[in-house]
């Protein structure tokens, strides 16, 4: 996961090639034909400029690359299944939040209208819900909600007007549309003609539920935490989750991948105990943020998710000192930061 940086580097890079330093001056008329000023005819102080600028860009240059190799060098110190996060990563710390999508139509007009699903994933069978609401004098008129993929219409969803708020649900039972579509809520607003929201949720087949957390273990330089799980179709899984200390400041992401077959199994998520001595906590912990994703089989094929019976879980902890210190390293990550560091 740290491949992003190289990835950035890579593209700092493409920018200096192709940045223009030189200057050329405006094309002179000669007998009603531009001529193109060749690079031997600038002036020396337009020469040494172009020289004074590459400079400057091969420097700032130089100071970026300082800096990511650095942070990249930081966070070697952290396998990918186990590395820190703070309350600012918001995508891992609410990876499944839905968030309200409001239509604003501008400055000088104090009224707007809001469509809010009352969850991100769906599972088939689930009751979908979604709320159209506003705020200011103007209210929508002649609603309607509908299920959509790509502007088509899949389904249209039942709206009940309850004190100027349309409340709409929608039964999925023996459906089988999309895993990626929108909600989508027309209406008239006054003189602002007829509008549109759309709203981006999933739908996905319930391939699974995570059950129950076991007692957590030392085994090596790892936190190691049994999670049991009832898979419901064969593939290749995502487990993630949050560790977080007592007062749910948030210490590390955790997260794994494997291949699953149908039935009850158990799958260990593993805590790097330089990230507990990063933080200097030995525990107890808050375990919560559990998300089960069911990865594409093939190209074309869309995400899907699990479920969890569980949410916020108690972790013990173990003194600092009963985990192995060995350092963690990786090869590849040694390669990629001897690649910053040469570019530099």
């Amino acid at each position: 996961m740290r491949k992003w940086l190289i990835g950035i580097t890579a593209a700092a890079i493409l920018g200096l090639m192709f940045t223009d330093v030189s200057i050329i001056e405006s094309n002179t008329l000669v007998s009603g034909a531009p001529k193109k000023v060749t690079p031997s005819e600038q002036a020396p102080m337009q020469i040494l400029a172009t020289k004074a600028e590459t400079k400057v860009i091969e420097k700032e240059l130089g100071e970026q690359m300082a800096v990511l190799a650095s942070h990249y060098e930081q966070n070697m110190r952290y396998p990918n299944y186990s590395i820190p996060i703070n309350e600012q990563q918001i995508d891992l710390l609410k990876p499944l939040t839905v968030l309200p999508v409001s239509l604003n139509l501008g400055e000088g007009v104090d009224s707007s209208a809001q469509l809010s699903p009352s969850q991100f994933i769906y599972k088939h069978g689930d009751t979908l819900r979604a709320t159209l609401s506003s705020t200011g004098p103007i209210k929508p008129t002649q609603v309607s909600i509908e299920l959509v993929e790509n502007n088509k219409t899949l389904s249209r969803f039942k709206v009940t007007n309850i004190e100027g708020q349309y409340e709409a649900t929608l039964d999925s039972k023996d459906n089988d549309w999309p895993v990626d579509v929108h909600i989508k809520a027309s209406f008239n607003f006054a003189e602002h003609g007829r509008l549109a929201i759309l709203s981006p949720i999933k739908y996905s087949p319930d391939n699974g539920t995570i059950l129950s957390v076991d007692e957590p273990y030392v085994e090596g330089v790892n936190l190691s935490i049994p999670v049991n799980i009832m898979i419901n179709e064969p593939g290749r899984y995502r487990l993630s989750a949050n560790l977080f200390n007592q007062s749910k400041q948030p210490i590390a992401h955790l997260n794994a991948k494997q291949n699953l077959v149908k039935g009850k199994t158990t799958w260990v998520l593993n805590v790097h105990s330089e990230v507990l001595r990063t933080s200097n906590n030995p525990g107890p912990y808050l375990l919560d943020t559990w998300v089960l994703t069911k990865l594409p089989s093939r190209p074309g094929i869309r995400t899907s998710y699990g479920d969890s019976r569980i949410g916020e879980t108690k972790i013990n902890g173990f003194a600092l000192n009963q985990y192995d210190s060995t350092p963690w390293s990786d090869p590849q990550d040694a390669a990629r930061l001897e690649f910053l560091k040469k570019l530099q």
